[in-house]
């Protein structure tokens, strides 16, 4: 799974177990391989107790893996303390000393380190002014809204220029509005350091917002990495797509196979014709459909769209879209959003009208699975 040819952190074949106090042993991290580039935004993106803060922890040092190998700019790391890596962490509580100030918690590593005065007083404020922070160094964390505390925090952890930061879920204790500004600045000034980022979340939202790289981990296990638009268009598995937005996974398995067409039946309705590439008859296998990818009317050439039907069970207007809840003619519960601009059509429809939805072939994107 290399990404780069110096990359700043590998991973390899990563194995980490717990015990639980039954006795039982979980294995949180389970053959995990990754690596991450220079200036790289990576996201380790799963549900509780997948792995991602676990992985988090490896890096960081304040966890040692049972077996594998973890490597930083090269340099073999499983036997060298959290003290010594060129690696700093932003954690969900800020942990600021609140004794004192602004200035000294930032200054702090600079401290320990023995860097000259001139030089500590140079950094501090620079690093505050990369989080919108300069002038505030007097102050005390008391003094500071929870926003300007985690801008402290990042401060802190930039001032003495880590090769890599790593960051556990650090806005999930913000409010949505100022989350969302937090994440376009925590982005930017990635790209203004110029080094790598380790984002730990749960939030789907965030990690396609903020990433160049997603890994989605399930039970220890690396499911998928890759950009967030091919985690979300080209998921590899039913759990991806699952996770990763809003799915329609319709059961269906491969009919037949003649001249480079695949011939799919199931809980999609009509049967779908497919390029029939890497497919077997009798094949089973999951089709997602994104709510998003629906149409009242078919936007095209009807011989490159599918058409689904079935009745409607509700229409909801949420917001700038309508959101359509379909019980499709093999039973499968469909939800589609529809645009605004057919509110006129979608007026009409009430609970147990008829309805025909169309979709691209081209989007429909085909998992293994069985049917």
């Amino acid at each position: 799974m290399s990404h780069a040819n110096n990359p700043v952190v590998e991973i390899r074949a990563a194995v980490k177990h717990y015990r639980t106090p039954e006795g039982h042993a979980v294995r949180a991290l389970d053959g995990v391989d990754l690596s991450v580039g220079a200036n790289e935004f990576v996201t380790l993106l799963g549900p509780s107790g997948c792995g991602k803060t676990t992985l988090l922890r490896t890096i960081s040092g304040f966890e040692s893996l049972d077996s594998g190998e973890l490597l930083i700019q090269g340099v073999a790391m499983n036997q060298v303390p959290p003290n010594r890596r060129p690696v700093h962490t932003v954690f969900q509580s800020y942990a600021l000393f609140p004794h004192l100030s602004i200035g000294d918690n930032v200054g702090y590593a600079l401290d320990v380190r023995g860097v000259a005065r001139a030089e500590r007083r140079q950094r501090v404020g620079a690093a505050l002014e990369l989080v919108g922070m300069g002038g505030l160094e007097k102050r005390k964390p008391g003094q500071l809204s929870g926003g300007q505390q985690q801008r402290v925090a990042l401060a802190r952890a930039i001032v003495d220029r880590p090769a890599l930061l790593l960051l556990d879920e650090p806005l999930s204790a913000l409010d949505r509005q100022l989350r969302q500004a937090m994440q376009r600045e925590l982005k930017n000034l990635q790209h203004e350091l110029g080094i790598a980022f380790v984002f730990v979340t749960h939030d789907q939202e965030e990690a396609l917002t903020m990433s160049d790289r997603i890994v989605v981990l399930n039970g220890g296990h690396v499911q998928q990495v890759g950009a967030p638009q091919d985690i979300y268009d080209r998921p590899a598995n039913a759990f991806v797509a699952g996770f990763i937005g809003e799915s329609n996974l319709l059961r269906a398995r491969v009919e037949s196979c003649a001249d480079g067409v695949a011939t799919l039946v199931g809980e999609q309705g009509d049967p779908l014709r497919l390029p029939s590439a890497g497919l077997q008859v009798g094949q089973p296998l999951h089709i997602l459909l994104r709510p998003e990818q629906f149409h009242l009317d078919c936007p095209g050439d009807p011989a490159a769209h599918g058409a689904l039907d079935g009745v409607v069970e509700q229409t909801v207007f949420i917001g700038k879209d309508f959101e359509v809840s379909l019980l499709s003619a093999t039973g499968s519960r469909i939800k589609a959003v529809v645009r605004d601009a057919s509110r006129q059509a979608l007026q009409r429809l009430h609970p147990g009208s008829s309805l025909r939805l169309w979709y691209a072939l081209d989007a429909a994107h085909l998992i293994a699975g069985e049917a």
